[in-house]
């Protein structure tokens, strides 16, 4: 390792370049691509420099599907915290978490699949806001608009846990190539926004 890296991770950098370098790992490879081996080569980091930040990979894995989570929230945000009516703001967001699906399939795999299932499972609670913040985004979208008279009064956690349903289902058939899917992405979002409105209006 050359001293001025060195140098830079002793600044405490290493663990933030471990997780955005696993990230590009992931959207590229999947999230079975991440292994300590590669982390250390592509950042000229020894395993022992790693462990000093993550003391196991499952460790690190946790950290990478928060990361993860981040990404998607971040791209949940603006559509939600717009000036627009909450329906529109509604439509808007189940846009953003299909483009962020399609944008990237294998962050979205990792955080919602199988493969790193457990890790996920252990470390977000739906009960837990801070772990799961674009479900309770929606969560709170819902009650402003049952307050508002907009949806009809129904537990807002089961109206989310409806919708993030059938969102996800459009999403992994789009990202798991269904042709029929992938060539009526848009015509079926509408007909999904528009069943899910009409079930919910007050």
């Amino acid at each position: 390792m050359n001293k001025s890296k060195e140098s830079t991770y002793h600044h405490g950098n290493l663990k933030d370049e471990l997780i955005n370098e696993a990230l590009v790992m992931v959207k590229e490879n999947g999230v079975e691509s991440i292994t300590l081996r590669e982390l250390t080569k592509k950042l000229g980091a020894s395993r022992s420099a790693i462990y000093r930040h993550y003391s196991s990979k499952d460790e690190l894995i946790t950290a990478v599907i928060h990361a993860g989570f981040e990404k998607l929230d971040a791209s949940i945000v603006p559509a939600l915290t717009s000036n627009d009516s909450v329906i529109n703001r509604f439509k808007a967001m189940g846009q953003a978490y299909l483009g962020f699906a399609l944008q990237n399939p294998n962050i979205y795999r990792m955080i919602f699949g199988h493969v790193v299932a457990q890790q996920r499972e252990e470390s977000c609670d739906l009960k837990d806001e801070e772990s799961t913040k674009d479900f309770h985004r929606l969560v709170s979208l819902l009650v402003e608009g049952q307050e508002k008279k907009v949806f009809k009064v129904q537990d807002p956690i089961l109206q989310a846990i409806y919708i993030w349903s059938n969102m996800h289902g459009l999403a992994n058939l789009y990202i798991d190539g269904h042709m029929h899917i992938q060539n009526n992405l848009d015509e079926l979002y509408e007909l999904s926004f528009d069943n899910i409105i009409n079930g919910m209006k007050y």
